[in-house]
């Protein structure tokens, strides 16, 4: 029964049952020396996770001490003592559902290739909470760094089940065309004898080239989604993506970029770090605004409708439940000042991907005391720093353009401390609403997603929000209380290169682009987010002058972080509505739920 629950809970990824042992997981060897499973649960949590015990037992039984494992859940999410597993447990957390720090890709991956260069036998295990998402991530951003092509999985990192099906396939695809048979039947045993990978010298031919270009990229997320998921019933159906989340895809582009060198060459600094070297600065952009264009909402069907207005709308009349505003969001700033400083100083210059010998410990400093403690992941990792609405009816414009109907088009710029108290009031009106709201009505549980308290420095002006070029962010869209969707990005990688110089012959105009998202690149576009068509963000250099008074948007402080905690509200608007969104499953919503949390 337990194992029956375990398999609905992985839902559509693969899993690894080892007879000899009678212990089925949800793990698979992505390689021979990469496995990626679910997190190792006890107590209740394990009637439907892996449970702690069977992974130790199976690890120990097929790896002896030649095991190292790679923990991406936050203390906030889930933690064990790492000494169950001996010691052998490195921790790199983030939160679910979301890009990791850039810096953090390069760390894990010399980690991991520094433990499995010493041995053929080893193997790097690789978990999140559901073994997909964070982990896949991690997994390819250290495929990608290798100089070649990883191999095809041997014998022992298929189940029985999943060895069977690959010999037929094989054999299968050796046979030669009808024409040919008649001349050929010899043959066919003989390659397949040789084909067979239990003559461990017969390794496929691999690519030498290194594993960092566009279509290496490509290569390594179907390598992780073919491993990872469950292969269709039927060939009409499409497999899920491994990595489905769009901006980890995204970052693991960015990753393939800085490993082919052809990353801004700004972005990370090329000298070593030393522990006595001096910060360095980067060039700073400034975020104008942001288009966001959807369908209008007489699309949606009833169930949506009836479900996101009896959450937004009941008891109140006020505009604040059809609000359209944006919250910018990045990472701890000391967080990732540390993170990258680490990333510079184990840098190997020839190989942007390995470790760079005797660089394990920096200064009294080691690599494993990051994130020991919890400092960085005992609560949200997530802060969000400046607002963008509209400021008033001219920004809101409608027009048709025959293809995709009616098309609803919203101008978001910086909002300035009165503008947001003025739309935190209409939301405030909202809420009131929702204590009246029974999650039982719509068959879903409360949620924390939300961030309408996300109280942050005031942007003087309507000039834009200035953000560090190098510097990941994060833009959640909302109507109203309900998030629509967020994407991750950071600006060089979309900007011209290379940023301006402080030549006083340089060009007076600002240097400006825009970039645009499609739905299809947001995360989590679900329920009201599902009338989405794109957002556009316009941003431009600031020039040398400029960056010199004038500094990146600043994060809240301690205390409105206590201010948000204490007064978030339920959020059960955003499950309502994506519950009653078409072709959106529990697992959808589930997911989105505990997104939004950070």
């Amino acid at each position: 029964m337990t194992d029956y629950v375990r398999r609905l809970v992985s839902g559509k990824k693969a899993r690894f049952k080892d007879h000899k042992l009678d212990v089925e997981l949800d793990l698979v060897y992505l390689t021979d020396q990469v496995i990626i499973m679910g997190y190792p649960a006890s107590g209740v949590e394990g009637l439907y996770r892996n449970r702690r015990e069977d992974v130790k037992k199976f690890l120990d039984h097929r790896h002896g001490k030649n095991y190292w494992i790679f923990n991406f859940c936050p203390i906030k999410e889930n933690s064990y003592d790492s000494q169950y597993f001996e010691g052998r447990v490195s921790r790199y957390p983030f939160p679910d559902h979301h890009a990791p720090p850039l810096a953090l890709m390069p760390l894990v991956a010399r980690e991991m290739r520094s433990w499995l260069d010493g041995s053929s036998e080893r193997v790097a295990v690789l978990h999140c909470k559901a073994g997909k998402g964070r982990s896949g991530t991690m997994a390819c951003a250290y495929l990608l760094s290798l100089n070649s092509n990883p191999a095809i999985p041997l014998e022992k990192s298929y189940s029985t089940k999943e060895w069977a099906a690959k010999r037929a396939d094989d054999a299968m695809d050796i046979i030669p065309p009808d024409d040919d048979r008649h001349s050929t039947e010899s043959s066919i045993t003989d390659q397949t004898t040789v084909e067979s990978p239990v003559q461990a010298d017969s390794s496929p031919q691999s690519n030498t080239t290194p594993n960092h270009s566009p279509m290496a990229l490509k290569h390594v997320l179907d390598l992780h989604t073919s491993r990872r998921m469950k292969q269709p019933l039927t060939s009409d159906k499409k497999v899920k993506q491994g990595v489905s989340i769009p901006s980890q895809r995204r970052y693991l582009y960015y990753w393939s970029l800085i490993l082919s060198h052809q990353a801004p060459t700004h972005l990370w600094s090329n000298d070593p770090l030393m522990p006595s070297a001096p910060p360095t600065s980067t060039p700073k952009v400034r975020l104008a605004e942001i288009k966001l264009r959807t369908k209008e909402s007489g699309g949606m069907t009833f169930n949506l409708v009836r479900a996101a207005n009896a959450i937004l709308d009941r008891g109140s009349t006020s505009k604040g439940s059809s609000q359209v505003w944006v919250s910018l969001a990045r990472y701890d700033d000391d967080l990732i000042e540390l993170l990258e400083k680490w990333e510079r100083y184990t840098r190997d210059e020839a190989n942007v991907g390995r470790r760079r010998p005797g660089t394990r410990d920096f200064g009294s400093e080691t690599l494993n005391d990051i994130f020991e403690g919890g400092k960085w992941d005992k609560s949200k990792m997530v802060r969000s720093f400046a607002r963008l609405g509209c400021s008033d009816d001219n920004d809101i414009t409608k027009s048709d353009n025959g293809k995709d109907g009616k098309i609803i088009t919203y101008t978001l710029t910086p909002l300035s401390d009165k503008r947001w108290k003025n739309i935190q009031g209409q939301l405030e009106s909202t809420k009131a609403g929702e204590a009246v709201i029974d999650p039982e009505e719509f068959n879903i549980p409360a949620s924390e997603g939300n961030s309408m308290y996300d109280l942050t420095q005031a942007v003087k002006g309507n000039r834009g929000v200035v953000l560090d070029a190098a510097r990941e962010v994060r833009v959640k869209l909302y109507m109203g209380q309900v998030f629509m969707g967020w994407a991750w990005f950071i600006p060089t990688f979309h900007m011209p290169q290379p940023p301006p110089n402080g030549d006083p012959q340089a060009s007076e105009s600002p240097i400006q682009t825009t970039f645009k998202l499609t739905r299809k690149e947001l995360d989590f576009p679900l329920g009201i987010g599902s009338s989405i068509l794109d957002v556009e963000i316009s941003l431009e250099w600031l020039k040398k002058a400029e960056t010199e008074t004038e500094g990146v948007q600043p994060l809240k402080t301690p205390e409105e972080e206590k201010e948000q905690d204490s007064s978030e509200p339920t959020g059960l608007a955003a499950a309502a509505q994506m519950v009653a969104t078409p072709g959106v499953g529990v697992g959808d919503v589930v997911e989105a739920k505990q997104a939004g949390k950070d």
